[in-house]
């Protein structure tokens, strides 16, 4: 993998980022996660919509395919990237928003996972991570509380959010079409325990995959 190229696709993809909220409907949220086989050879996505605030499941897409690439820390999206895309082609429900596990902004290129694929198909997703990509000040307790953190250059690329009273705080950060409140927002509708209920339903499902 030439990463110096993937790099320059990565800048030219952030030239199209918009961190801007449409003051859409959001009845329905899919969301979006990952598994590897024993030896990592092949990688799945599952996508799976929900209908909100219901929580009724409407749909499941998954798609599999080779894994090309290693793991390089911040080339994700392009070992992740294409199996997504895959998956949500086969789509027949797409979703007003999408949620995936990974983060957006927070990245060194401000390109991650979420950014990367909602920039491609111009879709709007959030990135939903449980480990935190830059340094960060933990929020109160109570559901709802959070803080901003920031890249090294000092610009605000997430939230540390506090989805349930007392439970760890998630990383969320805007992938594409959606701003920092709508993002927290969303993800605090779509929250009955810590992690978003369309990613807990498709954390499972992808873990599923190659049992």
């Amino acid at each position: 993998m030439d990463l110096k190229k993937a790099a320059e696709v990565q800048r030219k993809l952030l030239t199209k980022l918009i961190l801007k909220w449409d003051e859409r409907d959001v009845h329905l949220v899919a969301g979006a996660d990952f598994g590897y086989d024993n030896r990592e050879r092949n990688v799945g996505a599952s996508i799976v919509v929900f209908k909100i605030p219901e929580f009724e499941l409407v749909e499941i897409s998954s798609a599999f395919q080779e894994v090309k690439i290693p793991y390089i820390p911040g080339f994700l999206s392009f070992r992740e990237g294409p199996v997504f895309l895959e998956a949500y082609r086969k789509m027949k429900n797409k979703p007003d928003v999408t949620l995936i596990d990974g983060n957006g902004i927070a990245h060194p290129r401000q390109m991650g996972l979420a950014s990367f694929v909602g920039v491609v198909l111009d879709i709007c997703t959030i990135g939903c991570a449980k480990s935190a990509f830059y340094p960060f000040i933990m929020p109160l307790d109570q559901r709802g509380a959070y803080s901003y953190f920031t890249n090294k250059e000092r610009k605000r690329v997430g939230i540390c959010l506090r989805t349930r009273d007392k439970a760890k705080p998630i990383f969320v950060s805007p992938g594409h079409r959606v701003d920092f409140k709508w993002a927290m927002k969303i993800v605090l509708n779509c929250s009955k325990f810590r992690i978003p209920e369309p990613l807990r339903e498709a954390h499972k499902r992808a873990r599923q995959m190659f049992q």
